[in-house]
């Protein structure tokens, strides 16, 4: 008996911790007016988001994406750097998306302030390889 209540005293501290260092981290609104699909080969719907950075460890940041109204999320793993446009001068915090007729992927993450963001790689499904693929930047809210 006492070895399942350490083991579940340990649990919680875990689990405790982990909301912290996720607060910590600091969460972005967004509002994404359309479904767009997921590092995982799945897809969120439209909606308004809590974007939060959990952890950054080795060049690999993982994020969260909650759909606040259907609490549907899902882990965003980033491991390459991406620079913003030339021609962007603001430096606000804002998700980028990649378009193909009506498939859209998240393919980064840009923080206020810093010129660099990170890329998430995500395979947008029965997209003609010829196709145009537009670029989508969503700014985040308060």
């Amino acid at each position: 008996m006492t070895n399942i209540f350490r083991f579940a005293s340990i649990a919680g501290l875990l689990v405790i911790s982990g909301v912290a260092s996720f607060a910590q981290m600091g969460e972005l609104r967004a509002d994404i007016p359309f479904a767009f699909a997921t590092p995982n080969g799945g897809e969120l719907p439209a909606g308004h988001y809590l974007v939060g950075r959990m952890s950054q460890r080795s060049g690999l940041t993982v994020y969260r994406f909650l759909n606040v109204a259907t609490h549907q999320s899902a882990i965003a793993l980033a491991s390459d750097a991406v620079k913003r446009s030339p021609a962007d001068k603001t430096f606000k915090p804002e998700l980028k998306f990649r378009c193909a007729g009506d498939a859209c992927a998240i393919a980064g993450i840009y923080r206020a302030g810093e010129q660099y963001g990170d890329g998430v790689r995500v395979h947008l499904k029965n997209v003609d390889p010829t196709t145009q693929i537009a670029e989508i930047a969503i700014p985040f809210g308060e």
